[in-house]
């Protein structure tokens, strides 16, 4: 109790401090701090709408973040969730396209799919890299990101594209792939996809906690003698990680798409979810619960941004500085909080033998 108390306490700090920080940026540029905060709340979720699409946007940052908490479970560390993303979305996109005509819920349940196998397929090049060649995934997954945005520059300009001004982008998506929306909430900005932030955070501690995969995948990740005492292969269980950590960046891919406010393919779409959903995971401390409140966090940031840059001409950069801001102040408490507790951990005992005994005598 008094554990969980210490870190709402930091959690408050870290809100207090980047609160403060924001607001001496604001007054710095001239802008008054409550003027902003006000216009933020009302662009984020002073209306249903506005609300809407903070939560809309949460999702695929919220299901990147799951994908690098799996990752991490297993010990496997990569950075390619960009690059899945972004394959993933084409590969919802390419199927999409063809499904003009098709059943509502049989064309959604494709295109989610599709998106799903594509960025498993492309986690999958990082994971066979490491397991047959020892290419360490990070870099391997790092550069697979840029051969990712010159498939979709690709796809865009070539197969997909669909504009009729020969803009490069595709082709406006049948409307029976899109993903539902909330209908009370005015301007249709609430996707029924916000159901998956509570249910896969659920379906992920159920995997970790019950589960002989979970089990299997903890193990791994924590101590690979052990895993290969107790008859575990940590290169089956890393590869499997990887693979799952693309299969959910492709989903996120999907949603960017189907249930944005944009419903075609263009280059830029993945907008930077794939390394700020990394750091939804590392601020949640790789808790499925914390993801959602660190998702919405940080949408809630690029909303609000958007909405300070219309009404007040602050900067678009300020939200990236702020979201920075978040990440080191975490990043510090945690830091403090890891010393406190080595500075409160008893000191094992020294144990002695009759050598050193007499050693320390004479």
């Amino acid at each position: 109790m008094k554990a969980f108390a210490v870190r709402v306490l930091t959690q408050l700090a870290v809100a207090a401090a980047t609160l403060l920080f924001a607001a001496l940026l604001l007054l710095a540029i001239g802008v008054s701090p409550g003027d902003a905060a006000t216009a933020f709340w009302n662009g984020t979720f002073g209306s249903p709408t506005n609300a809407g699409t903070t939560l809309t946007q949460a999702v695929p940052l919220f299901l990147v973040a799951l994908g690098w908490i799996v990752a991490d479970k297993a010990g496997r560390m990569h950075v390619g969730f960009p690059g899945q993303v972004v394959i993933g979305g084409c590969a919802a996109a390419a199927v999409g396209l063809q499904c003009d005509g098709v059943p509502r819920v049989l064309a959604i349940v494709a295109c989610a799919l599709a998106g799903i196998a594509g960025g498993a397929l492309w986690a999958g090049i990082v994971a066979w890299l490491w397991a047959s060649r020892g290419v360490l995934e990070i870099i391997s997954s790092l550069l697979l990101n840029l051969v990712a945005l010159q498939v979709l520059a690709w796809l865009v300009r070539g197969p997909l594209q669909g504009s009729l001004d020969q803009q490069p982008q595709s082709a406006n998506f049948p409307a029976s792939t899109l993903w539902p929306a909330v209908e009370s909430v005015p301007g249709r900005t609430l996707s029924y996809d916000v159901i998956l932030l509570p249910l896969l955070a659920a379906a992920l501690i159920w995997l970790f906690a019950r589960t002989v995969f979970g089990f299997e995948l903890r193990a791994a990740g924590g101590n690979l003698d052990a895993a290969r005492w107790n008859g575990i292969n940590p290169v089956r269980m890393g590869v499997s990680a990887i693979v799952i950590s693309g299969g959910l960046a492709g989903l996120a891919g999907a949603a960017l798409l189907f249930a944005g406010s944009a419903p075609w393919l263009s280059e830029g779409f993945e907008a930077g979810i794939g390394f700020n959903g990394i750091a939804v995971a590392l601020l949640a401390r790789n808790s499925p619960i914390g993801a959602i409140v660190t998702a919405i966090v940080f949408a809630s940031l690029n909303v609000g941004g958007t909405s300070l840059q219309a009404l007040l001409d602050v900067p678009s950069s300020l939200t990236s500085v702020l979201q920075g801001a978040v990440i080191v102040l975490v990043l510090v408490a945690a830091m403090l909080l890891r010393r406190r507790r080595a500075a409160r951990r008893p000191a094992a005992p020294v144990t002695t033998t009759p050598s050193t005994e007499k050693e320390l005598v004479a």
